[in-house]
């Protein structure tokens, strides 16, 4: 009798735990709402950020080297 009752226990204690991480995997549609408008007002105080590209890397300067060749005499 004792074993039926644990294993009824179990079971119970099995199919509550698996709906239970259900009902807490759901969204808040008012925590979207939220992301919403923090996305939107984002946007609507730096409208070019969508837009904009990041600065290319600076190239390096490399200085031209003088050709070596014959002296002219004067």
């Amino acid at each position: 009798m004792r074993k039926a009752a644990l294993l009824a226990a179990v079971m119970l204690a099995a199919t509550f735990a698996t709906t239970t991480t259900q009902a807490a995997a759901k969204k808040d549609p008012a925590a979207a709402a939220q992301q919403n408008t923090e996305n939107f007002m984002k946007a609507a105080t730096n409208p070019y950020e969508a837009t904009s590209k990041p600065a290319a890397k600076a190239k390096k300067h490399v200085a031209m080297k003088k050709k070596k060749g014959k002296k002219k005499k004067a």
